[in-house]
């Protein structure tokens, strides 16, 4: 069995596809669980997993030869998980307060069934 550190050398040096594969094989699960324990939304840990992946991938020529690549990925996972926390909170208190001012604006708007007898009449004479 190849090592992580050989695996992400080649992938780094070659750009070997089936290296990355077989890392991503090796760690989407352990990706995956950690970013479904802190957002406890499964389709944003799938969003997060993407990302992190992704990262690794961007970021494998300037990973140090001795990294302990399951920490790396659990860390970073951490991270991404909290921005994305975070930004999914702001995200829901936007909508939340677009939905309280379009409750207040619907109950601005005056009620023209009562009011068209009134005025029709007003303008009559």
């Amino acid at each position: 069995m190849t090592d992580d550190a050989q695996l992400l050398r080649r992938y780094a040096e070659e750009g070997s596809e089936t290296a990355f594969g077989q890392l991503v094989e090796r760690y989407i699960n352990l990706v995956y669980s950690a970013a479904v324990r802190q957002v406890r939304d499964a389709q944003l840990a799938e969003d997060i997993v993407q990302m992190v992946f992704t990262a690794l991938a961007g970021k494998a020529r300037a990973l140090p030869e001795e990294v302990l690549l399951s920490g790396w990925l659990y860390r970073h996972t951490c991270f991404v998980a909290a921005k994305a926390a975070l930004t999914e909170r702001r995200r829901q208190a936007r909508e939340r307060q677009a939905l309280a001012m379009n409750v207040l604006n619907d109950d601005t708007e005056p009620d023209w069934e009562h009011l068209a007898p009134i005025l029709d009449e007003a303008m009559k004479r």
